[in-house]
């Protein structure tokens, strides 16, 4: 009769790889891939937004803390880019690029 394999999860660990250099890494250079696709899609009337993309990179503060990357864009109209008003159209890029639409 086989044996059955068993797991005892380390959590203390598991916690350790998910807030790593590595997990870290991994996730900077998926954030690339989604500020690759957003500045492919952006608009560029003025070049402004289009060139105010940036990815940071760290560990979330909290209970739990986590590796994590963010695709940020600072422009002065990027909440007008994404969301749209009354005159502009509603772009969507970031949501665009990262898959959620």
């Amino acid at each position: 009769m086989a044996r059955k394999a068993r797991f005892r999860g380390n959590y203390k660990g598991v916690g350790q790889m998910l807030r790593s250099r590595q997990m870290q890494e991994e996730m900077r250079h998926r954030a690339e891939d989604v500020k690759n696709k957003a500045v492919a899609l952006a608009p560029r009337d003025t070049g402004s937004y289009v060139s105010s993309f940036r990815v940071e990179t760290g560990v979330r503060g909290g209970s739990k803390p986590r590796a994590q990357a963010k695709v940020i864009n600072d422009d002065s109209a990027a909440p007008y880019v994404e969301w749209g008003t009354a005159r502009t159209p509603r772009f969507r890029v970031l949501g665009r690029a990262a898959g959620t639409e």
